[in-house]
């Protein structure tokens, strides 16, 4: 009996952990530039109003000569990015997927490319229910074998007022190298019968998914305010300002930037090397929270214009980090940890390198320390930290009353 109890609970952990979650990223080493819009701006959160004539533009570029056949299949999921359990007539009008047919090739670029845009709602789908949304994207409509990408992006009905307060005063100091929010949820049109259980509110800094937090529960409730204050949940690294690079211009190019060189058919981004910051803060410097804009200075379409050029990072540290790997973050690299933004230390040098093929234009971006023990990455050690520093919190409110189906996004703020 224990035997059968004990295979049980490994067969529930092993379909546990296949269950996907969904976020945007890329599984093909040919892909590359993953952008979800919001009305194809840079910067926004990618969160559109229901039965509004906003839309969301996914775009990519594939390192080819000749164009594919991409295809793109719709799921809805939950708070968590798993997969929800509702078919897709559900939450579609129309088809839940189809072949990507806008695509454009690159103009004049030493790295060939093809620039691909599919855009939703558009005239096969329309998008019925509030939530979340993962595009999954693959070659030849092959989604087991031939899947590419994955981007998310979120619709709101907008049934709840968000109110944020942010300060230093935390559980763990008083203005030091943390921040605490404190959130106030008022129901304007839900009607929430169980105010304590049926919300779900989701915190990120700066769209980074390692460290976002789950309230399940508010710490009180007054009438229709949901209060939401003193919890560990809500207290986050102040961080300091996110670094900038732009390359926009290989004649023009911007602070941080050593030399532009053209060799092996490609041009090389050599960054100063740059130094730790725990003791150098930065917190009144203007940064866009870790987002990039792609931009080529002097052109009629970035899209198709901008070159693809290898950027060249280095952090110099007397000595490795024994207990911990070192990790660009920020939008560039999609804000996780994987081996293509993992640096690599140079015992004779004593510095940190990694090189990125990005497309030109500005960008931001962190050094991380994701410890041994630990799940999140931490930017203590690497950039310092400091509560006055400015970072964007995206707070999305979810509705999912006892016997619902699904997670209904009910409310959205940001605060930067």
């Amino acid at each position: 009996m224990k035997r059968l109890l004990v295979i049980l609970c490994v067969v529930l952990a092993v379909n546990s952990f296949m269950k996907a979650q969904y976020r945007t990223q890329i599984y093909d080493s040919n892909i590359k530039t993953l952008q979800v819009l919001l009305n194809n701006q840079p910067l926004l959160v990618p969160i559109i109003e229901m039965n509004s004539t906003e839309e969301i533009v996914v775009s990519f570029d594939e390192l080819s000569y000749e164009a594919s056949n991409f295809y793109y299949k719709i799921v809805h999921c939950d708070a968590s990015w798993n997969e929800s359990d509702l078919v897709s007539m559900e939450y579609l009008d129309g088809f839940d997927g189809g072949m990507i047919t806008t695509y454009d090739y690159s103009v004049n670029t030493t790295v060939n490319y093809i620039h691909y845009t599919v855009h939703f709602p558009n005239e096969d789908v329309r998008l019925k229910l509030s939530g979340n949304y993962a595009v999954k994207i693959a070659r030849d409509g092959d989604f087991e074998d031939g899947l590419v990408a994955t981007a998310c992006f979120s619709v709101v009905e907008s049934l709840v007022n968000v109110d944020v307060e942010i300060s230093g005063l935390t559980t763990k100091e008083l203005n030091g190298k943390y921040q605490a929010l404190a959130l106030d949820v008022v129901d304007n049109g839900v009607g929430a019968l169980d105010k304590m259980q049926d919300f779900i509110v989701v915190v990120r800094q700066n769209g980074r998914r390692d460290s976002e937090s789950f309230l399940l529960s508010p710490t009180y409730v007054n009438g229709d305010r949901l209060r939401y204050e003193n919890r560990e949940e809500l207290e986050f690294e102040g961080g300091n300002q996110y670094r900038s690079i732009d390359f926009s211009s290989v004649h023009t190019y911007g602070a941080g930037i050593d030399h532009i060189d053209f060799e092996n058919g490609v041009y090389q981004v050599v960054l100063e090397s740059d130094k730790m910051r725990v003791g150098d803060k930065e917190a009144y410097s203007m940064d866009a929270h870790g987002g990039y804009l792609v931009n080529l200075q002097k052109s009629n379409d970035s899209d198709i214009e901008a070159d693809y050029m290898w950027v060249h990072f280095y952090y110099l540290a007397d000595a490795p980090f024994w207990d911990a790997k070192l990790y660009i973050l920020g939008d560039l690299v999609y804000n996780e940890e994987s081996v293509e933004n993992e640096m690599r230390y140079d015992m004779l040098g004593r510095f940190y390198s990694k090189s990125l093929l990005l497309k030109q234009g500005g960008y931001n971006y962190l050094y991380a320390l994701k410890s041994k023990f630990g799940s999140e990455m931490s930017v203590v050690q690497t950039e310092g930290s400091f509560w006055e520093s400015r970072n964007r919190y995206e707070v999305l409110v979810y509705y999912r009353p006892f016997g619902a189906r699904y997670e209904r996004l009910v409310g959205f703020a940001v605060v930067d």
